[in-house]
């Protein structure tokens, strides 16, 4: 049964019995016969375009956020190819937009020509940031992170077969690659290596597990900072398990640099630069410890320093068949005996200090001097290790002092 009211439609449905009793279910529309029923509410046009809008130019920002890694990894590919003598790739860019970072993964540098079989740089990763604290300073530099850095330096019989030099070209490429001035280095992971393929035997000496942090690289001189306010600080393994530490002290943006630097190395196993002493001294060892502490510094165009090399437990290697000419006897037996002449009786170690100076053009080893100090430091008083406190140790007062306290020589 079905009834139209004023109001309202009654739709009867089905009857059921209940007890004896027939019930009807009345179902009650709540519009009337006559009143259509409300549409959706309507959005006007404007808000609709408005919308389309922002979803465009959402869809836009996001295609160009996907494909800009691509285009920054192809700009930087395009530059590396364009070294002279040298080529360059990297594999992957990464981008930090909201904190104004990208890094590079894979990026390796090397000779154009293939004649060099290492690569001059490969690099794991690099990441360039905006030292974000600098510029409440009033200051746009840089911050660079890198890990698992490979430099490898070798003399072959050719300019062909050699990669030495970092000139001016590769500091173009740097400015290039990081187009703001860089304030804090942080190397992680590195290996810097040096080839010698022109000596028989090959020379081929390394330091692993490099690490290095460079604060202040773009700060002048100030009362506060003093006149030398970066740091460098390095250390690292030498191949013999030798433990290296280095600390600089400089002003990069003076007109001319000057700097003052001290290095340590302790304890590195002398046989393991037997190919080195071969090729350079044409000598072996059998057993040898190895330790050597240097200063340094620079001012005016002029250096000055010393170096302190101490060699304890010293056994030369008995000749080789085939190398046992007269010669090699006769040199083995003088150093040998100079050796026995300059070992200190109480610390059992042969030691001296060689004393050096000069400019840009012009290095002088105070051959005489350092003959000197091995006799001295030989029969009269041991050559303690550490630092001298001054660059001059040897000559007149100094005119330039490097803090000794940095590395510590504990």
């Amino acid at each position: 049964m079905r009834s139209q009211g004023r109001k309202g439609i009654e739709i009867s449905g089905p009857k059921w019995n209940r007890g004896g009793r027939a019930y009807t279910v009345l179902l009650m529309s709540t519009a009337t016969a006559t009143e259509p029923i409300a549409p959706i509410a309507h959005v006007p046009g404007w808000r609709r375009t408005i919308l389309k809008g922002v979803l465009v130019i959402a869809v836009m920002l996001a295609v160009a956020r996907l494909a800009a890694p691509y285009a920054v990894r192809h700009a930087i590919n395009r530059r590396l190819a364009k070294i002279p003598d040298y080529s360059g790739h990297v594999q992957d860019v990464t981008l930090h937009i909201w904190r104004g970072a990208y890094g590079m993964s894979g990026l390796r540098i090397v000779k154009s020509n293939g004649s060099v079989s290492e690569p001059f740089f490969d690099a794991g990763h690099i990441e360039f940031s905006i030292a974000w604290g600098e510029i409440f300073h009033g200051r746009l530099v840089s911050e660079i992170y890198a890990r698992d850095v490979q430099l490898n330096f070798r003399r072959g019989p050719t300019d062909a077969n050699s990669q030495l030099t970092a000139d001016k070209r590769w500091q173009d490429v740097i400015d290039d690659l990081f187009p703001i001035d860089i304030t804090y280095l942080d190397v992680r992971g590195g290996t810097l290596s040096f080839v010698d393929a022109t000596q028989n035997p090959r020379v081929d000496i390394s330091i692993h597990n490099l690490n290095i942090i460079a604060t202040g690289l773009q700060n002048r001189s100030t009362a506060k900072e003093g006149p030398m306010p970066a740091k460098i600080e390095v250390s690292g393994t030498s191949i013999g398990e030798g433990r290296l530490r280095l600390f600089a002290k400089l002003e990069p943006l003076a007109d001319t640099p000057h700097f003052e630097l001290a290095m340590e190395m302790n304890k590195m196993a002398l046989p393991a630069l037997n190919d080195f002493l071969m090729a350079y001294a044409n000598v072996n060892v059998s057993e040898g410890q190895f330790d050597v502490v240097a200063q340094m510094a620079m001012r005016d165009g002029h250096y000055e320093g010393y170096v302190k090399p101490f060699v304890s437990h010293l056994k030369f290697a008995d000749l080789k068949p085939g190398d046992d000419t007269i010669g090699r006897r006769i040199w083995g037996a003088l150093l040998s005996a100079f050796a026995e002449l300059a070992k200190n009786r109480e610390s059992h170690q042969v030691a001296t200090r060689i004393p050096f100076s000069g400019d840009v053009k012009n290095l002088d080893i105070h051959t005489w001097k350092t003959i000197e100090n091995a006799l001295h430091h030989g029969l009269i008083r041991a050559l303690p290790k550490g630092f001298e406190g001054t660059t001059n140790p040897d000559g007149l007062p100094p005119k330039t002092q490097v803090d000794p306290n940095r590395p510590s020589d504990k």
